[in-house]
């Protein structure tokens, strides 16, 4: 019998549904999703003289299997920008968060120059505090780009915005596939400090070799941290990735309804032996929730200490 619930009943990432997204359909709805939810949650908290928008992607849709085209347009990412300039500096306190790794951005970015030759951007800004430069990007990688030639195409724009003083920020929510971030350590090559999920702030402030990217790992059945998002100067702005997550999860009945607890994840193998046992207990306490009698579409049994 099926075991499905409207709730999200990981407390991060919802391991049976990242598994059917990365083995089947229906990634492309959520990504949308997600992305529009990040923006909503950062336009609600952003200090005076920013504003959050919606723009095209550094990554690729989709590619052709066999010539390689392009097949649609990029998705759209979001994007923070300064409206004005000279207000005193706002940061986020009292969050901390404990990176998983950092190293110098120099070293995330291509040997290849030709990947990484920077363009220039220009936006207008206006006495009265119009829109301007943009200062931070946040994308959220999708399976076609961490791989083949949609990876070769965004590690290319992905370096371009680093050497043009972007802040930028990749959520990793897909533990199929190697990071797109060079040096960081790899889930799928089962490097001990990696886990199944990461999330790399890159700031190449004050200069691009003095800027660190920070990742933050975090596994199956684990908390989505609240992290710093980090603007102009010291400006900056929390993020609860965890909470934006959940929201975006049940936006769509859909989401529940593809996952059954019931039943192993697609590709089950591609986890590691602890994140399978932690599937696996996560089940198991649904199922014995389920025939008690216990409505997991009003309560979240992740939340209770396994």
């Amino acid at each position: 019998m099926p075991i499905r619930s409207r709730l999200n009943q990981y407390r991060g990432v919802n391991a049976h549904l990242h598994s059917i997204f990365q083995n089947g359909e229906g990634w492309e709805s959520f990504h949308s999703r997600h992305i529009n939810f990040i923006a909503t949650a950062l336009n609600d908290d952003l200090p005076p003289g920013y504003v959050v928008d919606v723009e095209r992607s550094l990554q690729v849709r989709e590619y052709h299997p066999d010539t390689g085209e392009r097949l649609r347009h990029p998705k759209p990412d979001a994007v923070i920008y300064q409206t004005e300039r000279g207000l005193p500096p706002r940061s986020a306190e009292g969050i901390m968060v404990a990176p998983s790794f950092e190293q110098p951005i120099e070293a995330t970015l291509e040997d290849d120059p030709e990947l990484v030759y920077p363009a220039v951007v220009i936006h207008q800004v206006t006495e009265t505090g119009g829109i301007g430069t943009p200062i931070t990007r946040i994308e959220l990688l999708s399976p076609s780009n961490k791989k083949g030639d949609g990876y070769s195409d965004y590690v290319g724009k992905r370096g371009t915005a680093l050497l043009g003083a972007m802040k930028l920020v990749e959520i990793d929510y897909l533990h199929q596939t190697v990071t797109p971030i060079k040096h960081v350590p790899s889930y799928v090559r089962r490097h001990p400090q990696a886990a199944a999920y990461n999330i790399t702030i890159s700031n190449p402030q004050p200069s691009l070799s003095k800027g660190k990217a920070t990742t933050y790992f975090f596994g199956v059945d684990q908390p989505i941290p609240q992290l710093i998002i980090p603007l102009a100067g010291e400006d900056s702005v929390p993020l609860d990735f965890g909470a934006v997550y959940d929201q975006t999860f049940q936006s769509l009945r859909i989401y529940g309804y593809q996952v059954d607890y019931a039943e192993l994840p697609p590709n089950f193998d591609t986890y590691t032996p602890a994140d399978q046992t932690r599937i696996q207990q996560l089940m198991e306490r649904l199922r014995v929730a389920v025939e008690q009698g216990v409505d997991i579409d009003a309560r979240r049994l992740s939340d209770v200490a396994a």
